[in-house]
């Protein structure tokens, strides 16, 4: 049997974070093709890094969106999330265990500094806020491909100290914190479809994420919804830049 190189596990990890990342972005007119034409290697890189549960889940994931029409999956989205911040599972991390404007505020904050010193810069029209589950999932797989390109390139131990240590800090203090609730949140939200599907991914992969990068998350509290003035002024807060979910020049 030949051995997983931890390059290749990188890259592998990538691919599935890539993946999770698509399929929670507002979807346009070409998303449902985009993750069908990725499907196979996102299943590839599952099975590369013998992740049981997510593999499971996929397969789930794959039986629905291969029945499903573009604007049948656009249709889904907007059922479970709606025009606005949906108020059952919303799906920025803010929103879970940081009721103040001023928690809110520190955690977009945070999310900027992270994002800023991997080199991401802020995309021409993307206008959701940086803590969106889909960006954090895009980072994350940033960073991934980040790590298997350090360890193709015989980067120094330094360099790829960095990576790996901000990965995990990364999954600590934010996506490993809220994802499970948000997952467990929208699977109740969706009842059924392509969105159930995801949310059982989303939560089975992270799950297998953290054990497999020994971080222990402080689950966040439950959400709770806020008053309509605070939230549109923590959306049009300064920390709310979005950046580019896409990795420019050498990784």
């Amino acid at each position: 049997m030949t051995r997983v190189t931890d390059a290749t596990e990188a890259m592998a990890r990538s691919e599935v974070y890539a993946f999770l990342a698509q399929a929670f972005f507002d979807p346009d007119a070409e998303t449902l093709m985009r993750l069908k034409q990725e499907q196979p290697a996102a299943e590839a890189a599952l099975a590369a890094i013998a992740r049981v549960e997510s593999r499971s889940a996929f397969a789930a994931v794959s039986q629905e969106i291969n029945c499903l029409e573009e604007d049948e999956f656009t249709a889904a989205y907007r059922q479970v999330f709606g025009l606005a911040v949906s108020g059952d599972c919303p799906p920025y991390e803010g929103e879970y265990g940081h009721p103040h404007i001023f928690q809110k505020s520190q955690s977009l904050a945070d999310n900027a500094g992270f994002l800023q010193a991997f080199g991401l810069e802020q995309a021409p029209g993307f206008n959701d806020r940086l803590d969106h589950i889909a960006v954090e999932l895009e980072f994350m797989h940033v960073l991934a491909a980040k790590e298997a390109y350090a360890l193709s390139h015989d980067h120094s131990e330094e360099q790829l100290a960095t990576v790996r240590d901000a990965t995990r800090k990364y999954l600590s203090d934010h996506l490993g914190r809220w994802a499970p609730s948000f997952a467990a949140r929208l699977e109740s939200k969706a009842q059924d479809g392509p969105y159930v599907a995801l949310a059982r991914l989303l939560a089975a992969f992270i799950a297998e994420e953290t054990l497999a990068l020994d971080v222990t998350p402080i689950a966040a509290p439950p959400f709770t919804s806020q008053p309509d003035d605070e939230q549109a002024a923590c959306d049009g807060c300064a920390a709310a830049s979005v950046f580019n979910p896409a990795m420019r020049g050498e990784p």
